[in-house]
This record gives structure tokens, sequence and C-alpha cells, in this order.
């Protein structure tokens, strides 16, 4: 196959692909960026509970 028809046929391809409107691409990063934000927080908490834990262990000798 010959890079001309390789890239005929890759704009043929593009040309059928349904492209997502801006308020959708606005909504999912949104959504992304709130679920990212949670997972975050998440991982803060659990993070910061082994913390404690973990100085409590070692200073009582354990």
């Amino acid at each position: 196959m010959s890079p001309i028809t390789f890239l005929k046929e890759v704009k043929q391809e593009l040309d059928k692909v349904t492209w997502p409107t801006r308020e959708e691409v606005v909504e999912a990063t949104i959504g992304v960026l709130v679920f990212t934000g949670i997972i975050a927080a998440y991982f803060w908490v659990i993070d910061m509970i082994f913390t404690r834990l973990l100085q409590f262990i070692i200073k009582q000798g354990v």
C-alpha cells in the first residue's frame, strides 16, 4: 500500500468519526477533575491515618 493510499483511507475513516461537542468535552473534563479530587482526598486521609498509626507504634517501642 502506498503512503498516498494510506493517507486517503485515514481521511475517509476520520470523516466517519462522531466528534464530541464542546459541552460534552467540558462536562467530561469536570467529571474527571472532580473524581480525581475525591480519589486524591481519599488517599490523603488513608495516608494520614497510616502515618499517625506508624508514629504511635514507633513511640510505643513495639
